[in-house]
């Protein structure tokens, strides 16, 4: 379409007209003495929420020029179906002209005296009638004309577009949200699940809410995932939720209270919002699932943890400078688990021509013969022996990663304090790591920038893991 397009929204109340003239009224201060034209000419939708009959909409007609304190006038009214064919011929649009049925143009004539650098033009729209129209692409062309005062002859029209939608209600978090849960810990809570709608709320109404087991079991499919359904004795679902006038949020609650016998493991309490005592109201069908999952973990003491000895086949890194190009053995990856703070593991980087393909943040992964639940690992940073500048390339911020899988990675940590940021030959020990998921295989380190500016690298001498069943 040849005009710029401008968005607005229409509820069942007006529209405020407060900031209208943020831009334009100080527009022409040198070329006119006044000049009326619309905020926003062109087409310009109007999303109408079909929750009554009628909706009211205003659109912005300002007045600029030297002279703003002198008295105006402008009549608005609807382009004919003559000059709208000939609009729609020489800007090839197709434009139907809104039936008189569907609107009521309530303002015919805007009146500004001396304090005015705005007026506002409003319209009702009858839902009714609009929703009885074919799919065409109809449209309410208003245009000023008969002033006293110079017309902007680009800005005298728009085109307004109704957009009748049904309102609805969606849960704003939605889908899997993890919740951990410790032997000895805190064993009841409260889960608070908002739900929202995209307009101002004018009503009192409820909404329902169940369990719904099949949303597991889709859950479980698409993510190859094993969890079971939280028992009955684990939770209490309040079935309502209320909306009341004014506001356009309300709550769901799950009460979480874990049973002394449940088993450890990963649970999901699936919920769905289901219907709305309101009739015209839907249900936003990707927004309508809250998957509740309790991963119930044993307390792990820190004496628990077993070191593992890290073997070749164990360890991989997206970024071994080995794969990009030939290097001395002292930089390789192997060199984290070969027992000798002299030689170290050094990221390809930018420096070395990094390849424009390669945009991925350097990392060291782990993988374990088993599942295991829980962890801490240790490394030591580059000494001066194997190069380190300064420890130029030590990280200053780790992102810790474990997957179950290999394929689906869960971020589980984010390390910066306590790091050796520029020390050479220090050792870092993190502290022990419960995965959300209760599980995992995968272990991988990120980093997302060493010391030296700009530099996307990673080096360190020596990697250590130690994992508890």
């Amino acid at each position: 379409m040849k005009n710029k397009i401008f968005k607005a929204i229409a509820l069942c109340l007006a529209l405020l007209p407060f900031g209208a003239c943020n831009d334009g009224c100080e527009d022409y201060l040198d070329e006119y003495e006044s000049i009326l034209y619309f905020k926003n000419n062109g087409e310009q939708h109007v999303t109408i929420y079909d929750t009554s009959n009628e909706a009211n909409s205003e659109f912005v007609v300002i007045r600029a020029g030297y002279n703003s304190k002198k008295n105006s006038s402008v009549d608005v009214s609807v382009l004919d179906a003559v000059n709208l064919q000939i609009y729609n011929a020489e800007n090839d649009m197709d434009y139907n002209l809104l039936p008189d049925d569907c609107f009521t143009l309530e303002t015919t004539t805007l009146e500004f005296d001396s304090s005015d650098d705005h007026k506002m033009v409003k319209v009702i729209f009858k839902i009714d009638k609009i929703k009885e129209l074919s799919s065409a692409n109809y449209t309410l062309p208003l245009v000023l004309n008969n002033s006293n005062d110079d017309i902007n002859i680009n800005k005298r029209l728009i085109f307004i577009v109704p957009d009748i939608v049904t309102p609805y209600l969606y849960f704003e978090k939605s889908g899997y949200q993890p919740y951990k849960v410790e032997e000895g810990g805190v064993m009841s809570f409260d889960i608070t699940i908002p739900i929202g709608m995209p307009m101002a709320n004018a009503w009192d109404f409820d909404c329902s809410l169940e369990v719904n087991p099949e949303l597991l079991t889709e859950y479980n499919e698409s993510n190859q995932a094993d969890f079971l359904l939280l028992p009955e004795n684990c939770y209490t679902l309040i079935p309502k939720a209320s909306f009341i006038s004014g506001k356009s949020t309300s709550n769901a609650t799950i009460k979480i209270n874990i049973a002394d016998d449940l088993k450890f493991g990963k649970y999901i309490l699936p919920v769905e919002l289901t219907e709305c005592s309101m009739p015209t109201f839907t249900i936003k069908e990707d927004a309508n699932s809250y998957l509740a999952a309790i991963i119930y973990q044993k307390h792990i003491e820190e004496t628990e943890l077993k070191e593992i000895k890290l073997t070749e086949d164990m360890i991989s890194s997206n970024a071994r400078t080995e794969d990009f190009e030939s290097l001395e053995a002292r930089t390789q990856l192997i060199n984290v688990i070969d027992g000798d703070i002299n030689t170290s593991f050094h990221s390809y980087w930018a420096f070395h021509g990094f390849p424009s393909d390669f945009s991925e943040l350097p990392y060291i992964e782990v993988k374990l013969p088993r599942v295991y639940s829980g962890f801490k690992f240790s490394y030591v940073t580059r000494t001066q022996a194997n190069g380190s500048n300064n420890g130029n390339g030590n990280p200053q911020e780790l992102n810790i990663y474990t997957s179950e899988d290999g394929v689906n990675f869960t971020l589980l940590n984010t390390l910066s304090d306590d790091l050796p940021l520029s020390e050479m030959g220090a050792t870092y020990e993190s502290g022990m790591m419960l995965p959300i998921s209760g599980l995992f295989r995968y272990l991988r380190i990120e980093s997302t920038h060493a010391k030296e500016a700009g530099l996307n690298a990673m080096a360190i001498a020596e990697l250590n893991l130690w994992v508890a069943e």
